[in-house]
């Protein structure tokens, strides 16, 4: 009974785990929050630091791989 409760919880942890995105969009929210005034500025900095692999544009937008995500550079306001 209690190993059966444990393995539910263990398998409703792991399917939200599973569903977490694996690639996070610049946006103007996330720039602001890392220090930048426009999406422009993180965006270059990523795309001369990040490894191409790690940050990619789909269609319009640009996106920062969750792995790497630590490496963003943070700027002291």
């Amino acid at each position: 009974m209690l190993l059966d409760n444990i393995n539910a919880k263990l398998d409703e942890i792991l399917a939200i785990h599973q569903n977490l995105p694996t690639w996070i969009p610049l946006s103007k929210r996330y720039a602001e929050e890392c220090g930048y005034k426009t999406i422009d500025g993180l965006r270059k900095w990523c795309y001369n630091n990040l490894p191409p692999g790690k940050f990619e544009k789909y269609g319009k937008n640009w996106y920062v791989h969750i792995s790497v995500v630590h490496l963003v550079k943070r700027k002291l306001v």
